[in-house]
């Protein structure tokens, strides 16, 4: 066998004799060649000259085992062309490959270096007159508050079900969620027997903040505190894994201020923030033990956990220290190593010099990234839907003669199992209230939106005739509804709605969605979204004031919770209670109304979670404060019969010394907590109001 007419000669000879297995059969392997290919492009999308390569010389071996199997082999074709049968096949299934990356990758990030994520950023730097470098996080991350490490969780309890099962939810307190099933972080948490909150205590020169776990078995007991976690910013309970986010700063970068503390989104620290991530074995909960703390440049802005995977969503803000060799002033480290610059996308226009930051960490063995991803854009504003990651920006108004309008540039990103891929990019007219304007639905995502527009003139020198700037010579604003393809395309719009006024508040059930717009009354417009490219608004109800928090309350019910206004001025008369039906979509109506004029603030009026609510239960409450005859502040509960709330308990949140705290409420079973930042825990009756028990700090 001198020469390759002597080898396929033997191959030929010898094929004739072979059974063929039926995983290798023709079909089989043409199968797997499409499943081999997409599983490639997904691992490696940025290197396709490679795999391209890599592909041409697997194709001739598995060629020659198809020789070798008596399939048709060619030889001497001119330019190495396949047969056109083949050829036809290849086609086929380069096309098919095609097909199953643009589904399930999404957009393709272009090939770019450090180096050009540099340059684009230069032109903005020199705008900003930009040249200070701040220090960089990176030597020091891994020395800031080292946590004892366990070995990974392997006998993970069975998971726990999540809020979609109502007879949970109705068993004890949970977070309450934008998503079913999406669960987000918060300073208290419930399981079922054990709670766990975010507590203050005093230190030698500062307070600081630690986890407190509380066993509720056989009355009040703390079991445990977790401390070395000082700026705990929320946290997650999943199974036996307690998940902490901190967010820090560089104590060489900030000197110290009283309390020791300062805030990450003050602009004079931007570039010395970093967040940290840590994760601890609560198997024995009176004995957490550490397993991993992940160190991340860059400010915390949100996370979610779905399906056994946690996702982390910051902000890392570049500068352009010494020159664009100079790594780490412009390209965020986490957990001591640099983004890759094949998982940074880099959009062909763009001024921004911060990046969106996307990590994924599998909570069952909670000791690396599954993926990390970042985009060259601003953005802060997350809504996570059970299949997608929403970001929204708010787009500086552009300086035009004419009309110009506020916008809303939206991108999206899949997130199935750990794994990041960037689908679309789009934009919208206005500005959003909050997460629940957006809502995605059998591939299609709502969007509500304030928006303003102003008229802008030129103004020119009286001597030069230069441009020296613009002048607003009129302003209006109003509201809009926009439907958005699987692309991010509009494809129905409403626009022009409730001029003069804003939105406060959206929720959408189905094919139906509703927000509130508020000036002197409430108008809560009620849309049919059934056909996406022609929705129509069905009802719009105007009653005093405006719900700032809306959520669905069994069949037909929609509850509000907001403030009363006067009708004829608009002035705040304090918080009420508004319960609507919304049975008929044409002709909704408010059925109750709850004046809660002693109060007048909630943080339930702007944190959802804050809110501890349970249909089935038929209950609800939040911490409510006002300020008549003196400072106070209430924790209160309320149901709902008879088309009529009814206050079911009311206790003061004020500790025993004297203080306020924040506050927040859950349930197990029939009894009450409440939960004080200082680590006073309460327990009630909630069917006679009776205090059973008191643990103080």
């Amino acid at each position: 066998m001198k020469n390759n007419d002597d080898i396929l000669k033997y191959l030929w000879e010898e094929g004739e004799n072979l059974v063929i297995p039926k995983s290798l059969e023709p079909e089989q392997m043409r199968k797997r060649l499409k499943q081999e290919s997409a599983q490639n492009s997904a691992k490696k999308q940025k290197r396709r000259f490679a795999n391209q390569k890599g592909m041409a010389i697997a194709a001739g071996i598995c060629l020659v085992l198809l020789g070798a199997f008596g399939i048709a082999v060619w030889q001497d074709q001119p330019n190495n062309e396949l047969p056109t049968e083949l050829a036809a096949e290849k086609e086929q299934i380069q096309e098919e490959t095609v097909l199953l990356e643009t589904a399930e990758l999404g957009i393709e990030y272009p090939e770019i270096s450090y180096e050009d994520i540099y340059a684009s950023m230069s032109n903005t730097w020199e705008k900003m007159n930009y040249v200070s470098r701040g220090e960089t996080p990176a030597g020091e991350m891994k020395e800031a508050g080292a946590v004892e490490e366990s070995a990974p969780v392997a006998d993970m309890a069975a998971k726990q079900e999540m809020s979609t099962n109502a007879a949970a939810s109705d068993a004890y307190g949970e977070t309450n969620v934008q998503t079913i099933g999406v669960d987000e972080g918060d300073i208290v948490k419930n399981d079922g027997r054990y709670l766990y909150q975010k507590i203050r205590v005093k230190a030698e020169e500062y307070s600081k903040w630690v986890i407190q776990i509380i066993d509720t078995k056989d009355g009040l007991q703390e079991i445990a505190r977790i401390d070395g976690i000082d700026g705990i910013i929320e946290f997650y309970i999943w199974e036996d894994v307690l998940i902490v986010i901190e967010e820090k700063y560089l104590d060489t970068a900030v000197k110290k201020i009283s309390g020791g503390m300062v805030a990450c989104y003050d602009g004079a620290y931007f570039g010395n923030c970093y967040h940290e991530i840590t994760f601890f074995d609560i198997k024995d909960r009176s004995q957490p033990k550490g397993i991993k703390r992940f160190t991340l440049q860059g400010q915390y802005t949100s996370s979610r956990i779905a399906d056994g995977y946690f996702y982390g969503f910051s902000k890392y803000y570049a500068n352009p220290g010494e020159n664009e060799k100079d790594y780490d002033a412009y390209i965020p480290v986490m957990d001591g190593a640099r983004l890759q610059a094949d998982r940074i996308y880099l959009p062909e226009e763009t001024d921004a010099t911060s990046y969106l930051v996307l990590v994924a960490i599998d909570l069952r063995n909670p000791t690396a990234f599954t993926d990390t991803t970042g985009i060259v854009a601003d953005g802060n504003l997350y809504y996570v839907s059970s299949e997608n990651i929403f970001v929204a920006d708010a787009k500086p108004m552009e300086r035009k003669k004419g009309w110009s309008s506020n916008k809303t540039s939206l991108l999206k990103f899949s997130y199935e199992k750990g794994k990041f891929a960037l689908h679309a990019m789009g934009e919208v007219k206005g500005q959003l209230e909050g997460s629940f304007s957006l809502d995605e639905y059998e591939d299609h995502l709502r969007v509500v939106t304030t928006v303003r527009e102003y008229q802008y003139q030129e103004v020119f020198d009286d001597r030069t005739r230069e441009n020296i700037g613009w002048n607003i010579s009129n302003d209006r604003e109003s509201n809009a509804l926009y439907v958005l393809d699987e692309k991010l395309d509009i494809v129905g719009k409403i626009e022009g709605l409730a001029p003069n006024e804003q939105i406060y508040s959206a929720r959408f059930m189905g094919d139906t969605g509703y927000f509130v717009t508020f000036r002197q009354v409430d108008p809560l417009f009620t849309v049919d979204l059934s056909d996406p490219k022609e929705p129509k608004v069905l009802s719009e109800l105007k009653v005093s004031g405006f719900s700032e928090y809306l959520h669905v309350y069994g069949e037909d019910r929609l509850l509000g919770i907001g403030m009363e206004a006067d009708e004829e001025t608009g002035r705040q008369e304090g918080m009420k209670l508004s319960m609507f039906d919304v049975s008929d979509k044409t002709k909704v109506t408010e059925i109750a109304k709850e004046n809660l004029t002693k109060y007048e603030y909630s943080e339930a009026l702007y944190n959802h979670r804050a809110v501890m609510i349970s249909v089935g239960k038929n209950i609800f409450g939040f911490e409510a404060e006002g300020y008549r005859d003196g400072y106070y502040k209430d924790y209160v509960i309320f149901t709902y019969e008879n088309d009529t709330f009814l206050q079911k308990l009311k206790v003061s949140t004020k500790s025993a010394n004297g203080g306020y705290y924040s506050a927040r409420g859950t349930f197990i079973g029939d009894i009450f907590y409440l939960l004080l930042g200082d680590g006073t825990v309460r327990s009630y009756d909630l069917n006679t109001g009776k205090t059973l028990e008191s643990l103080e700090p």
